[in-house]
């Protein structure tokens, strides 16, 4: 299941992962979707974290609606 990733974390998500193609976008208007490798997902309380064991991940501009998709490839899941 699909989980969206807090906005306080998407400049790092965008740094760690190397994201390109969202240069011109603010970071604040992402929305990032993420898949997580089954029995990964961060258990209710747990600091919000841009790094995970991700197997896909969707990162949308709400500003101009570019979007950039990841896979396991480039997330590591």
């Amino acid at each position: 299941m699909a989980r969206i990733l807090e906005r306080s974390v998407n400049t790092d998500f965008l740094n760690f992962y190397n994201v390109e193609g969202l240069e011109n976008c603010d970071p604040l208007e992402l929305t990032i979707k993420v898949w997580d490798r089954y029995g990964t997902v961060p258990k209710d309380g747990d600091p919000a974290s841009a790094k995970g064991a991700f197997i896909a991940a969707i990162v949308i501009c709400d500003t101009c609606d570019k979007g950039v998709q990841l896979d396991r490839s480039i997330l590591g899941g």
